[in-house]
């Protein structure tokens, strides 16, 4: 019978026989070669309700291909088994489903003590003397960091990385440092041997161009808390055009110990 024929017993469409004979499922009994009509048996029909069923019994491909030649009692071992593959996952989905509400309250904890560490070091820290600025400025920069918590970081209009750390001690200088030797970033400036930031803050401007870039710290062990410090320069320089909508504005600030006890600073570039 032709594949119309075929496809109509069946109660399938032409295209799914196509489908079988693509993937060595289901070849027709015969193809006529000077007008490429394909033509099945009438018994090719028990293949394909075999096919049907173990496909939509959630039978790979493969699965069904080593079926086909089966024994019943082959096939209806396969089915067994799927079926038992089938309740464990059902019950992995029911031990999500338990724990799901746990999981989130822990995350919605953890997340809360996160913001209340940073919130907590950011108040305790005083910048003056490293920035020196006065504490209206540092309020809004802390209202900042708060705002950040509170808001997706694109409602904010920015791809900030400010730091979240809950008081872990603060990195040695291998781990960050070799960013400076990553092919995909530039150094733009970089400062030596200085004091506070205060003395070099104004040599630099970051543009609002949609590429990224690093602020990248090693200070000496006298230096105030990294994720104050850090926070702290995100927000000056973010303060900086103050009215202007920063729409992709990337930044990082990353520091550190130094190992020789001076204070260093690269500000680096993503290379277009």
């Amino acid at each position: 019978m032709t594949i119309k024929e075929f496809s109509r017993l069946c109660g399938c469409n032409p295209q799914t026989l196509r489908y079988y004979d693509h993937e060595d499922l289901l070849h027709p009994a015969k193809v006529d070669s000077w007008t490429g009509y394909r033509y099945y048996d009438e018994e090719q029909a028990l293949t394909f309700v075999k096919i049907k069923t173990l496909q939509t019994a959630g039978f790979a491909i493969t699965e069904i291909k080593a079926l086909l030649a089966a024994d019943p009692d082959t096939i209806y071992d396969a089915f067994a088994q799927k079926i038992r593959e089938q309740e464990d996952r059902l019950e992995k989905i029911k031990e999500i489903q338990r724990s799901y509400q746990s999981e989130m309250k822990q995350m919605e904890e953890k997340v809360r003590k996160i913001r209340e560490a940073v919130t907590e070091a950011m108040q305790a820290y005083d910048p003056t003397e490293e920035f020196g600025i006065n504490k209206e400025t540092y309020q809004r920069i802390v209202d900042q960091v708060i705002d950040y918590f509170e808001k997706p970081a694109l409602e904010l209009g920015q791809e900030i990385d400010y730091l979240i750390s809950e008081g872990e001690e603060v990195p040695e200088e291998e781990k960050y440092l070799e960013i400076l030797n990553n092919p995909d970033y530039e150094v733009v400036l970089e400062k030596h041997g200085w004091a506070t930031v205060k003395e070099f803050f104004d040599d630099f401007e970051i543009a609002d161009d949609g590429v990224e870039y690093v602020l990248l710290f090693t200070v000496n062990r006298d230096k105030a808390d990294e994720t104050a410090f850090a926070n702290t320069v995100l927000g000056l320089v973010i303060g900086r055009n103050v009215g202007e909508r920063k729409n992709s504005q990337k930044l990082g600030c990353q520091v550190m110990n130094s190992k020789d006890g001076e204070n260093h600073f690269w500000l680096l570039r993503e290379k277009r």
